[in-house]
Order: C-alpha cells, then sequence, then structure tokens
C-alpha cells in the first residue's frame, strides 16, 4: 500500500513539474513574441560608422529620421567651354531610402501629394518644407546639407533582394521593403562642421599651448 502511495504521488509531482515547466516555457514565449524589433541606424552597419539622419521641418512640427541611404541626384558642378560653372541655379534633387517604419510626417506628405496631383499650384499643408541632411558618426555630425523650400516628386516601396546584406545583421541573408522619397527643392547650402569645429579650435587655443 505505502508502494502504491509513493507510486501516485511520484506521478503527481511529475505531472505538476511538467505543468509548471510548460507554463514557463508559453510565457517566455510570449515575452520574446512581444518584444519589439529594433530599429533605427543602430541596426545596421556603416563604413566607419557614417550613416545619413534627415530633419524635416513641416508646417506641423519638425521631425528627425533616420536613412539608410541618400543619394544627391543633380552635380554641383556643370561643365562649358571655359571649364567649370556652378549650377547653382538648376533646383537641388536628391532621394532618401529606408525601410518602411515609423514616418507618419512624410507619410502625410506623400498622401497629400498624390491626393492634389503634385500639382505645385495648389495650396496643402504638406507641400512645401525644408530638409536638414546630416552625416551622423557617433551621435556627432560631420557634414550638414540644407534644403530649402522641398516638395516630393516621386515615391515608391519595393522590396530589395540583391543587396539584403545592407539590411540584415548576424551573417544572415533577408529581404528588406523600403521606400524611396525623391525630392526637388529651390535652395540649397553646405557646413562643414568638422572644419568649422578644427578653426574654431585653433583659434582658441592660446600660444604657448
Amino acid at each position: 500500500m505505502t508502494t502504491q502511495k509513493l507510486k501516485t504521488t511520484s506521478i503527481i509531482a511529475a505531472i505538476a513539474i511538467a505543468s509548471i515547466a510548460l507554463i514557463v516555457n508559453l510565457s517566455q514565449t510570449v515575452n520574446v513574441q512581444a518584444v519589439d524589433p529594433p530599429k533605427g541606424n543602430n541596426v545596421y552597419i556603416f563604413g566607419e560608422g557614417v550613416y545619413p539622419q534627415a530633419t524635416f521641418n513641416f508646417r506641423s512640427g519638425t521631425v528627425t529620421y533616420d536613412f539608410q541611404l541618400y543619394d544627391m541626384t543633380n552635380n554641383l558642378f556643370g561643365t562649358t567651354a571655359n571649364g567649370f560653372t556652378s549650377t547653382r541655379t538648376i533646383s537641388p534633387e536628391f532621394t532618401l531610402v529606408k525601410v518602411v517604419g515609423d514616418t507618419p510626417y512624410l507619410h502625410k506628405a506623400v498622401d497629400q501629394t498624390f491626393e492634389n496631383g503634385g500639382k505645385t499650384i495648389s495650396e496643402y499643408d504638406y507641400k512645401m518644407f525644408d530638409v536638414t541632411i546630416e552625416m551622423m558618426q557617433a551621435e556627432k555630425s560631420l557634414r550638414t546639407i540644407e534644403y530649402k523650400d522641398c516638395s516630393i516628386t516621386n515615391y515608391k516601396i519595393n522590396t530589395r533582394t540583391d543587396n539584403e546584406e545592407g539590411y540584415t545583421t548576424g551573417g544572415k541573408t533577408g529581404f528588406a521593403v523600403v521606400e524611396t522619397y525623391t525630392f526637388a527643392c529651390n535652395g540649397f547650402n553646405m557646413e562643414s562642421l568638422d572644419f568649422n569645429a578644427m578653426i574654431a579650435d585653433k583659434q582658441n587655443k592660446k600660444p604657448y599651448e
């Protein structure tokens, strides 16, 4: 009788332990699934840690987003028979690319541009805005490019498959669904913040230092 009770007790204990283990595993699974995916350019690897960051000054607010790709699509200089000439009279254009994410202001700008047929004569909240592009390294801006009176001239979503290594980590390949924004602006200015800092540092040094 005692042996039978011990067997019964052992079976009950084993069932209880298995139930607890199952509950713990389910709890851990729920916690893992609830974790938000990593965001921003701290997820990706950039040469020397330099990546593009864009600040948009809309009528309704100013926002800053990380982007993975930035391209100046028109030249700063042109050529003539006499040599180089400035192309500052040409409207500056550029593109920005990022993984589809939390960019509500930009999405609204795209929507309103589409709704108005891209007409520049129409007036709407997100029609024109200023954009500041910064080349960031360790949360420090190395180069600043300012665009004035910009508008969205093209937008598309596509899936990257030929250079997926740039969007995944850990030696794994994968897909990246990205948004490409094209902008045309009426003003353009550049600042070399690292050069300015170097000059300021030299000016602040005492003769005996």
